[in-house]
């Protein structure tokens, strides 16, 4: 079958090679789009009683975690204060009226729950819940939009930004960019360690252009597998290693 598949590849080595390149750049173009699909989570085993326990409260009793939790530092003053509780509400208001935000619980707006205030009375918290659960996509894109919008100087108070969808965007933006300069400083390496094994340039450039190929596709495998389940974020360091590591043994 091989003897075949090479026959007919070097019979139309031209229109084998175009059709190689359309395909890697699809599949590139396409799978790009992975990164913002993957998964930070994933560290909880699905058949502990503890997943379970956690499962039925979220499901069945409709139980969820916040997925930012807002910090209001009010500086000298206390958040009882009739002016800071204004600013609180407003606050919380034009939070609640973000894209993706369900519902908003704060201090002001509970009557005065104590755990949603610091023990010198001088901050609050303001739990703002998502369509997604802890480290998903949907919750680490919500994260991003909150600490952007949400975190430092505001209105006389400080915002500080938190929670599992911000953890979880900060994840994930590390990794990405770690990934990026990792493949900057190993790709050029190796392809100089490679020409000084082969000895000349187009062998040496193959083993890194099969390696790319394969990286790329893996990304569009990747892709497709998150349009019906979670993919952890690390799957990007195997992809990346494996890729290029048999990309060269091969």
């Amino acid at each position: 079958m091989f003897e075949k598949l090479g026959h007919l590849i070097v019979k139309r080595r031209k229109s084998a090679v175009i059709l190689f390149i359309v395909g890697i750049l699809v599949a590139g173009g396409v799978g790009s789009a992975v990164f913002n699909r993957l998964d930070s989570g994933g560290y909880s085993d699905p058949n502990s009683d503890s997943y379970k326990v956690y499962k039925y409260l979220t499901e069945d009793l409709k139980l969820s975690d916040p997925a930012v939790v807002i910090i209001v530092d009010s500086g000298a003053t206390d958040v009882t204060d009739p002016v800071i509780a204004q600013k609180g509400v407003a606050l919380e208001k034009k939070i609640a009226q973000e894209d993706g935000v369900t519902k908003t619980i704060s201090y002001w707006t509970s009557g005065g729950e104590a755990t949603l205030k610091s023990s010198d009375g001088k901050a609050a918290y303001i739990l703002v819940y998502g369509d997604g659960e802890a480290f998903t996509p949907e919750s680490q894109e919500l994260g991003k939009r909150m600490q952007k919008n949400y975190d430092g100087p505001y209105d006389g108070l400080t915002l500080y930004a938190g929670g599992v969808g911000v953890v979880g965007h900060a994840i994930t933006e590390k990794i990405s960019e770690d990934l990026k300069i990792a493949e900057l400083i190993s790709i050029p390496l190796t392809f100089i360690l490679l020409v000084l094994v082969f000895g000349a340039l187009a062998a040496s450039a193959m083993p890194l252009i099969v390696g790319v190929a394969a990286i790329l596709g893996a990304f569009f495998v990747l892709y497709l597998f998150t349009l019906f389940t979670t993919v952890s974020i690390y799957a990007l360091n195997l992809t990346t290693g494996m890729g290029l590591g048999l990309g060269i043994d091969y």
